[in-house]
Formats: structure tokens, C-alpha cells, sequence
């Protein structure tokens, strides 16, 4: 078997198929054809190149060798698994695009709904557009129930116990023991959590902190009491300024910046790195709001990230990574400038007495996202443990209850899954980009993103890909991986 060939055919492969999620995505496509892109790569997927992927890791003595052939037969299999579900996959994708509801007799796209939750003051109105969501969400479960249970029976078909099998050992996570971190981290955020949210309950919906529908949390994130400061025409030119700033300019001419407001454009800012360092998309779709400026800030943390990657790494250590846990926290650490009082003041013009009120708002709102996932994961972590998939809808309804206090429909059981327990790689982000943070306070200041001895920093530590993990990257640093300490200290700082 020849792996540069295999490497090189999977490169292309990937490039259509972010090219054409992309399109869909950002509303330039409204059917999703995926399965024509499978179609015409259906060569690499199959259990002989399988096979003959996993005869040569069994023999290989090098362990970097080892390492990129382990990225390629895991891309290989989860493109194998997807090239059987793909027109399943085109058809949940496209119904979600071409979907529309009434409101008060207004006709809404549904990727509209989220942004005018987020928007509305009304507190019965928000219930009313997502209601009409719902609607839409519960038309396909069935759809997206088959999907899940085609991908653990393929999975299955290649030798592993299940989902959590699969998955461990393709993201290189013992799931068992991270559980363990999470439920500590969702027991020492839990007092703070639901007295900040009780507060805040009472403060902005005017009523005590219990029924609360899941929904209004939209409302909460979007921080709309301080829109005023943070105007949509500023969205994009904050970023650059940012960037140029750490003396990153020249990544810049790598990324291309889709902001533009399209009636299906899914309103979830996303990157795409179909080509990297070479090719990368960073994609947006502002709607004014302190929420815009972390959108374009995370997912600018990605595109840097994929642009500043050294071209002479093979292709795996530049886009197969085991998990998206690294990528993630070098997202969250860009996008939690939005919190620092002088980041505000020197991007945004923003007062001291109200940079701080946008901080503590800001570190909630994070609390409140933290929380969320740290139900999604422990959800996840005990549908797939007991493979039993019938207790889902309530596992789901649940665990997100217990950890954040709302109401969260057991419908949405399978729409607020991302795959691969993607859940963990969010939360395993959350502790390293905490400690990646307090080295770059203690090595360059409070002031580090004014800083081009930052950007030198961040830009090594971007330059290798994706050939690290982040617990890895943190112990170089001199931190213990999985030292929850340092993301503890920062919402009890502000908010305890």
C-alpha cells in the first residue's frame, strides 16, 4: 500500500467535502450532495484499505510513523462509516437548510429562529419561536435516530464494542477517567453556578430561577443589555486590528472572511480548513452584539491556528488530528478578550465602570455555557456507556436539567448531539486554554494582545498543526494536564 498516495487521495477528498458542507452552510447551496463526493472517492473506503492500514500500525516500530498512520486509518474508517450514510447525512443536512416556519404569520427560515430568540425581549415571544423550532426538530428525529444507528452498527463492523470503543481510541481519550474530571468540575461550579443564576433570573426575566425554558438561554448569551457597544459593522474590522496587533498580519491573506447576511445561512459562526495553511474560511454572520465579537474571536483562534501551520508538516499533522480538544482551546483563548476590561477599552472605546459589568456578564454567560456542556458530555458519556439509545430523550432531558438548572425538551436528544462525544473536546479545551492563558498573563502581561512577543508565542504553538494534543502542549508549559484549578479561579474571581 502506497500512504503518500493514500494521504494525498484523502487530502482532495476532504477538500470537496468542507467545500461543499460549506456551501449549505453558509447558503450558497441549498441541497446538500455529499454522497456524489463519497461517490467519486469511494476507492479509499473500504475494509481491504482498512485492513491493510492496520497490518502496517501492527508492524510499525517508528512511533511516529505510527502515530500518522493511526490519523490515517482513523480518517479513513470515519470516512468509510460516513460513505454509508451520506445520502441519510445530505438529506437531514438539506431538510435543515430548506425549512421554514410560520410565526404570526411572518415566514421564517429556520436558521433565522436562534437569532431572533437571542434578539427578542419579549420573554413569552421567545417561547413562540421556539416552539415553532421545535416543530421543525421533531420531524426528523426519526431521520437522525436511523443515522445513529447505521454509525454504531458500521462502527461495529470494524471491530469495535460500540460508539465509546470507537471513539476512545480514535481521539486517544479514556473517556471513563475524563468523566471523573467533568463530574469534578460540574460539582465545584455548582454553588456558584446556581446562585449567579438565580440572580440573574430574577434580575432579567423578573421572575425566581425554576421552570425555565432552555430556549431563553439564547437570550442570556447574546448579552443584548450591552449591544450599544458592540455594533455589527465593527465585527470584522476589531478582528483584523486585533490580529495585526500580535503581529500577525500576514496570516490574514490566508483566510477568507465570510460575513455576509444570506436569508439560509446557518447563523452559528464555523472555520473551515479545506486546504491548510493555504486555504482557510472563516465564516460569520453578525447580527450586532457582544456574542458577534466571540464568534469572530473563537473561530479567528481557529483560522490563525490553520494559517500559521508550518507547509513543510506532512498533510496528517496538518489536518488529521485525533480530536479537536487543541484547536478548541487556542479558539477560546482569542475569544475570552471579549471579557478583558482593557481588550474593550482599547478595541472598542469601552469605560472602565462599564467594561467591568460587561466582564461579569461575560464570565456568566461562559459559566452558563460550561455548565451546558458539562450535561451534554456526562449524557453522552452514559447513553453510549449503557448502549441502550430507547433512554436518550430522557437521559437527555435529564442531565442538561441537573447541570444548568433549565428546561430542556428530551426532543432535542439528538439535534444537540455533535459526534464523536465533540462535548469532551470543548470541555478538555476549557482547562488547557484556562492555563495556556495564565502562562501568557505571567510571561507577557495583562496587556499580552498588544504584545508581538505574544504572537511569536502563539504562532509556534500554532505552526505545528495539529501534531499535539493539548495536554501535552500544557505540560511543555510546565502545567498539569487535567489541573482544573486554573478555570475554577477565574469564574470564582469574578462571579464567586
Amino acid at each position: 500500500m502506497d500512504i503518500k498516495k493514500l494521504e494525498n487521495e484523502l487530502s482532495k477528498f476532504i477538500y470537496e467535502l468542507e467545500t461543499e458542507d460549506r456551501k449549505v452552510r453558509v447558503g450558497l447551496k441549498e441541497k446538500s450532495e455529499q454522497v456524489q463526493i463519497f461517490k467519486k472517492f469511494v476507492h479509499l473506503f473500504n475494509k481491504e484499505n482498512l485492513k491493510e492500514i492496520s497490518n502496517l500500525i501492527k508492524k510499525s516500530k517508528n512511533s511516529k510513523e505510527k502515530d500518522i498512520l493511526e490519523r490515517i486509518y482513523f480518517a479513513t474508517a470515519g470516512s468509510f462509516i460516513g460513505a454509508k450514510l451520506a445520502k441519510l447525512q445530505d438529506e437531514i443536512i438539506t431538510y435543515f437548510s430548506q425549512a421554514q416556519v410560520t410565526v404570526s404569520g411572518e415566514i421564517i427560515p429556520y436558521y433565522e429562529i436562534g437569532p431572533r430568540i437571542s434578539k427578542e425581549w419579549i420573554f413569552e415571544k421567545r417561547e413562540i419561536y421556539e416552539k415553532a423550532g421545535f416543530e421543525i426538530v421533531e420531524k426528523i428525529n426519526d431521520k437522525q435516530l436511523k443515522f445513529l444507528e447505521g454509525e454504531i452498527a458500521w462502527i461495529k463492523t470494524l471491530g469495535f464494542k460500540g460508539y465509546l470503543d470507537y471513539f476512545s481510541k480514535s481521539k486517544q481519550v479514556n473517556y471513563d477517567k475524563f468523566y471523573k474530571v467533568a463530574e469534578k468540575i460540574t460539582q465545584q461550579t455548582a454553588n456558584l453556578w446556581f446562585n449567579t443564576i438565580s440572580k440573574v433570573s430574577q434580575d432579567v426575566f423578573g421572575r425566581p430561577f425554576k421552570n425555565i425554558n432552555s430556549c431563553h438561554t439564547s437570550y442570556l448569551r447574546s448579552l443584548s443589555m450591552f449591544d450599544n457597544f458592540f455594533p455589527a459593522q465593527k465585527v470584522v474590522l476589531t478582528f483584523l486590528s486585533s490580529v495585526k496587533d500580535l503581529d500577525l498580519a500576514d496570516l490574514l491573506e490566508k483566510i477568507k472572511i465570510d460575513d455576509r447576511d444570506r436569508p439560509r445561512k446557518n447563523p452559528r459562526a464555523v472555520c473551515y480548513w479545506p486546504k491548510p495553511p493555504d486555504e482557510i474560511h472563516l465564516v460569520i454572520k453578525p447580527i450586532g452584539g457582544e456574542q458577534d465579537f466571540e464568534s469572530i474571536l473563537h473561530e479567528g483562534g481557529h483560522a490563525l491556528h490553520g494559517a500559521a501551520i508550518d507547509p513543510k508538516l506532512p498533510y496528517s499533522l496538518k489536518t488529521l488530528a485525533h480530536s479537536n480538544a487543541l484547536t478548541e482551546a487556542y479558539a477560546f483563548i482569542l475569544e475570552d478578550l471579549v471579557f478583558e476590561p482593557i481588550w474593550l477599552s482599547t478595541y472598542l472605546n469601552v469605560s472602565a465602570h462599564s467594561a467591568a459589568k460587561i466582564r461579569w456578564q461575560a464570565y456568566f454567560v461562559n459559566l452558563m455555557l460550561l455548565r451546558r456542556y458539562l450535561g451534554k458530555f456526562s449524557y453522552e458519556y452514559q447513553l453510549f456507556s449503557n448502549k441502550n439509545l430507547t433512554n436518550g430523550p430522557i437521559l437527555y432531558a435529564k442531565n442538561l436539567k441537573e447541570t444548568t438548572g433549565f428546561i430542556y425538551r428530551p426532543t432535542y436528544w439528538l439535534s444537540d448531539m455533535d459526534s464523536g462525544f465533540y462535548s469532551a473536546e470543548y470541555l478538555r479545551a476549557w482547562i488547557g486554554a484556562a492555563q495556556i492563558k495564565d502562562y501568557l498573563w505571567q510571561r507577557f502581561g495583562q496587556r499580552w494582545f498588544l504584545n508581538k512577543k505574544a504572537g511569536i508565542f502563539l504562532r509556534s504553538l500554532w505552526s505545528r498543526g495539529v501534531t499535539d494534543e493539548i495536554e501535552n502542549v500544557v505540560k511543555k508549559l510546565g502545567y498539569d494536564p487535567f489541573d482544573i484549578s486554573y478555570l475554577i479561579a477565574g469564574y470564582r474571581e469574578v462571579l464567586g
